[in-house]
């Protein structure tokens, strides 16, 4: 929760003059911190779940992956957060998204489900 303030101070050239935040800044450098976010590399991770996901309904017949699909879990895992962030997220206000949702919901993902002997068997 603490990087993207972290990032947000670094580009602040006050704090980088700062004897303090020079230590801090410098210790990040050392563990190879990145300071720029790779949004190519998170929109890349995104569409290979998203592909993942496609392919599970294939299989499945829905897009219900349980976080305890033992196949991929980190598809659950993404499925489970793609619900939490909808919850979350301001509709009006996140461009990317609202494109993301809507591809979701174009392949008929539920954004709220309840277990079933179906969802069980899977897992």
């Amino acid at each position: 929760f603490w990087v993207p303030e972290i990032r947000k101070y670094h580009k602040d050239l006050k704090k980088k003059q700062h004897p303090v935040w020079k230590k801090r800044f410098a210790q990040l450098d050392a563990l190879e911190f990145e300071w720029e976010v790779k949004i190519s590399t998170n929109e890349n991770l995104w569409q290979e779940r998203f592909e993942e996901l496609c392919l599970y309904k294939e299989t499945n017949g829905d897009c219900r992956v349980s976080v305890e699909y033992e196949k991929n879990r980190k598809l659950g895992n993404w499925v489970r957060q793609m619900r939490r962030r909808y919850k979350q997220h301001d509709k009006k206000q996140d461009s990317v998204f609202k494109k993301r949702f809507a591809q979701l919901e174009a392949v008929g993902f539920e954004w709220e489900v309840k277990s079933s002997a179906k969802d069980d068997a899977r897992q």
